[in-house]
């Protein structure tokens, strides 16, 4: 990098606080009319994304798919095997699960009310799955 006057980082560590994101952007010497970001996002349980990008919109995106993937791994053992057997979830399962990771999720207070086409575009959102 070129530019140290706005560094996320400090001794080499990322000084993002838990819970936001904290990026910057650099040009790197081998491409100096090409801007880059560098994006650091910490999760609320610590754990620090890290990425560079074209865009800042392309670092969301990454790390967006980075949180999928983390949700993913929390499905119910018997969730995950419905949706790998590609078999139809309810709308109770859907609320249910996604109140599993986030109980003021409108999702999971209002399943009953909601068409099943919003809770499944909210399901897939949060887990990263792709079900109908």
């Amino acid at each position: 990098m070129t530019n140290t006057e706005n560094s996320i980082n400090q001794n080499g560590c990322s000084v993002c606080a838990t819970g936001t994101e904290n990026y910057t952007t650099f040009r790197p010497v081998h491409h100096t009319n090409t801007l880059f970001y560098q994006y650091d996002y910490r999760h609320t349980n610590g754990n620090l994304f890290s990425t560079v990008a074209p865009t800042l919109e392309e670092c969301r995106e990454k790390r967006d798919k980075w949180l999928q993937k983390k949700r993913f791994n929390k499905l119910f053992p018997a969730t995950l095997k419905q949706i790998q057997e590609e078999k139809r979830l309810t709308k109770s399962d859907m609320g249910f699960q996604i109140g599993h990771i986030d109980p003021y999720h409108v999702a999971s207070i209002y399943w009953d009310t909601l068409k099943r086409g919003e809770l499944v575009e909210m399901f897939n959102k949060m887990f990263g799955t792709e079900i109908k």
